[in-house]
């Protein structure tokens, strides 16, 4: 990598973590020395020491004794030891973006951001190109099941990355090609207020070079309202009949239908139609799949040949991922933690499996989420069903006052709901894991470790 000594020993703090992972793997295909601690063994980290990382176990001052730069992504704290240990040393600290950033100024860099969907459409997009020979290099926020990685090193000149807009390090990225699928109001105790949140999103859309693409959701409402500070030219997609945030729409879906574990749709634009089939259901995920057909129709790909590609597009783990089917028991895992999300896969929940008696086991990610959308997490967990409420997941943060979940089972029973709280899920067991007479489905909800319990205990 021109600017960066192969010589160099390149050390990721929280190396398991799935952005992490996946930056160190494409590094590492790359011929770089690079090493990485995490709190736990994991398969992610079984893989990166088999392609040579050298993996310590825990974080301590003494991992980063050999290190000449020192990665670390939002989640890794100030205090952690070995963000000490290497300010002591005068090793540089940077940010997982800003390594990502190096990778993208090699290649044609192609940048998938969004509050909500970008996993999801980066993966559709690496699907596409990787089946259309391409040769991408991806680097996704989850494991792609039919690429079997969540990164994977091409020899072509693309390189498909989803964007973090987390704590706005997004902004290192130099893209050619954007998507940006929605904006929402998360991350806001990075960020604050929403004007900030949105300019954030403004100046990374205005990043791309005159001879870029922006493509962008065109039922966005902030989107729309941003439209007016875009420098640079952009590309809408949207359904018909849904009501549009701006005037219209580049590129249009129609025909949106249930086909079986598909949903179909047809994709119109000046130049071309055609059919298009996805493994996944819900309207987000159409339009998930839009923003992905569309950048490469731009890079030459014909709707014919993305038609074909889409199809053998089997999922992301933890985006409506089926863990068990049998015994009339069904399991579906999901990573929505956010009121938006939860309710879309709510909706594409309720309309694919109209047959089961669904019932949901939610775990809250951090204080300062639950605060901020407190209402409209009762507001969308308000249901007829069963849902179930674990613990709020801290990720490192302290408790805030009444802000806990059973609270939240309270209020959201007093608004008509059928919620309950339980300490953990080990007090589902029997419901998850036995025979059922009639058809149940199971789906657990959150960002924080209640996709590993849920695989754990099945």
């Amino acid at each position: 990598m021109y600017g960066i000594n192969k010589n160099l020993q390149l050390h990721f703090i929280g190396i398991g973590g799935i952005g992490m992972s996946g930056i160190a793997e494409v590094l590492l295909n790359l011929g770089y020395k690079v090493s990485g601690s995490d709190l736990n063994k994991s398969p992610v980290v079984g893989r990166l020491e088999g392609l040579g990382a050298q993996i310590f176990q825990g974080h301590k001052k003494e991992n980063v004794r050999d290190a000449d730069i020192v990665i670390y992504s939002s989640a890794v704290v100030a205090t952690n030891p070995e963000v000490v240990g290497a300010k002591e040393k005068k090793i540089p600290i940077i940010k997982r973006a800003e390594m990502l950033a190096e990778l993208m100024r090699l290649k044609f860099g192609i940048a998938v951001a969004g509050s909500h969907g970008k996993t999801t459409t980066t993966s559709f997009l690496a699907t596409i190109l990787s089946s259309l020979n391409f040769k991408p290099t991806y680097i996704v926020g989850g494991v792609v099941k039919n690429l079997g990685s969540n990164a994977g090193m091409g020899e072509g000149e693309y390189l498909v990355a989803e964007a973090d807009e987390s704590d706005g390090s997004f902004l290192h990225l130099n893209p050619i090609i954007s998507v940006i699928t929605n904006i929402d109001n998360d991350h806001m105790d990075y960020y604050k207020d929403e004007s900030t949140l949105v300019q954030a999103f403004v100046d990374f859309a205005n990043k791309i070079p005159f001879y870029g693409h922006l493509v962008i959701n065109g039922h966005d409402e902030k989107l729309g309202k941003s439209i007016g500070k875009l420098k640079r030219p952009f590309i809408t997609f949207g359904i018909e009949g849904k009501e549009l945030a701006v005037e219209t729409l580049d590129y249009t879906a129609s025909e949106l239908k249930k086909e079986g574990e598909f949903l179909s749709f047809v994709l119109n634009c000046d130049s071309e139609s055609g059919k298009f089939r996805i493994r996944m259901h819900g309207e987000h995920n159409a339009l998930n799949a839009m923003g992905a057909i569309i950048v490469a129709h731009k890079l030459g790909a014909s709707f014919k040949d993305i038609a074909q590609s889409i199809e053998g597009f089997e999922g992301v783990g933890r985006r409506l991922e089926i863990l068990r089917d049998q015994d009339n028991v069904m399991v579906i895992d999901d990573y929505g933690h956010h009121p938006t999300e939860i309710s879309a896969t709510l909706n594409a929940i309720e309309n694919r499996y109209e047959d089961c008696e669904l019932n949901v086991i939610f775990q809250p990610h951090r204080y300062s989420r639950s605060k901020t959308h407190w209402e409209e997490f009762v507001e969308v967990l308000t249901r007829d069903f069963n849902v179930y409420i674990l613990p709020i997941f801290a990720a490192g943060e302290e408790p805030i006052s009444y802000i806990d979940s059973e609270v939240m089972v309270k209020k959201i029973n007093e608004s008509g709901g059928n919620a309950h709280y339980i300490d953990d899920l080990d007090s589902m067991k029997d419901s998850l894991v036995s025979k059922s007479n009639s058809k149940k489905l199971f789906l657990t909800l959150g960002a924080g470790s209640i996709g590993r319990q849920i695989r754990e205990l099945l």
